[in-house]
C-alpha cells in the first residue's frame, strides 16, 4: 500500500470515528430532549417571579427562590396533539438511536474477536448504524419543528394583542435541533466512509495468499557470472 493510499485510508476512518462520536453525543442530547420539561416556557404578567414550563410528561412551576413543582400527565389523552406526536416519535428517536449503535458495537465487537478490517459483517455494521443514526435524526427534527410551528400559530399570530403572555420555546427545542441536525451529520458521516473505505479497498492491488513454488529453476542452468 503507497503513501497516499494510507493517507487517504486515515482520513476515511478519522471521518468514520467522527460520525461515530458525533452521533453517539448526538444521541444523548436527544434523549435530554426527551426527558427535560422545558419544551415551552411561559411567564405571566402578574407574577414574573413564576415561570410555568411544558414538556412531553408534565408541566413544571418554578420560582426565583428556586422552589420547583411538577405534575405528570394523567393520561396521554390529556396533552395537546402537538405533543403528543413529538412525545411518540421522541421515543422513536431513542429507541432507532440506540439501534444503530447497537450495530456499530457489532461491528466492533466483531473486529476485536478475530475479524478483519473491512469484513463484510463491518461494512453491513457501519452503514445500518449510519442509517439508523440518520432516521433518528429526522425523527428528532420533525416533532421539535412541529411543537415550534405549531406554538407560532397559536400564541404568535399577528391577530394576538403585543402585550399578552404566551408560550415561548423552551431550551428542549434548541437541544433537538442540534441533536437532529449531528445525528443526521453523523449517520451520513458513517456512510458514506464507509463507502469510500469499500471503493479504497477495490482500488489497492490484492496480493496473492501465497507464493508459487511449483516452478523450479535448474540448479545447473543458473549463470553466476
Amino acid at each position: 500500500m503507497g503513501l497516499d493510499s494510507r493517507m487517504r485510508s486515515g482520513v476515511c476512518c478519522l471521518v468514520k470515528n467522527a460520525g461515530l462520536l458525533g452521533s453517539v453525543a448526538s444521541q444523548v442530547c436527544a434523549l435530554v430532549t426527551l426527558c427535560i420539561p422545558q419544551w415551552l416556557t411561559f411567564s405571566p404578567g402578574l407574577l414574573e417571579s413564576e415561570k410555568y414550563m411544558l414538556g412531553l410528561w408534565g408541566m413544571c412551576v418554578t420560582q426565583d427562590t428556586g422552589g420547583s413543582v411538577c405534575q405528570a400527565s394523567a393520561s396521554p389523552g390529556s396533552l395537546a396533539s402537538e405533543m403528543l406526536v413529538a412525545r411518540i416519535l421522541m421515543c422513536v428517536t431513542c429507541i432507532t438511536g440506540s439501534c444503530g449503535l447497537v450495530a456499530i458495537l457489532l461491528g466492533l465487537t466483531h473486529l476485536g474477536s478475530g475479524g478483519h478490517q473491512g469484513s463484510s459483517l463491518e461494512r453491513r455494521m457501519n452503514i445500518a448504524g449510519g442509517a439508523l443514526f440518520f432516521l433518528a435524526g429526522l425523527t428528532t427534527l420533525a416533532p421539535v419543528s412541529y411543537v415550534a410551528r405549531v406554538t407560532v400559530q397559536k400564541f404568535w399570530g399577528p391577530e394576538l394583542p403585543t402585550n399578552v403572555p404566551r408560550w415561548e420555546y423552551g431550551n428542549a427545542l434548541f437541544s433537538g435541533w442540534i441533536g437532529g441536525v449531528f445525528l443526521l451529520t453523523g449517520g451520513l458521516l458513517l456512510i458514506m466512509s464507509q463507502l469510500y473505505a469499500d471503493r479504497l479497498a477495490e482500488t489497492l492491488p490484492s496480493l496473492p495468499s501465497k507464493l508459487d513454488l511449483s516452478s523450479k529453476v535448474p540448479f545447473g542452468k543458473v549463470d553466476f557470472t
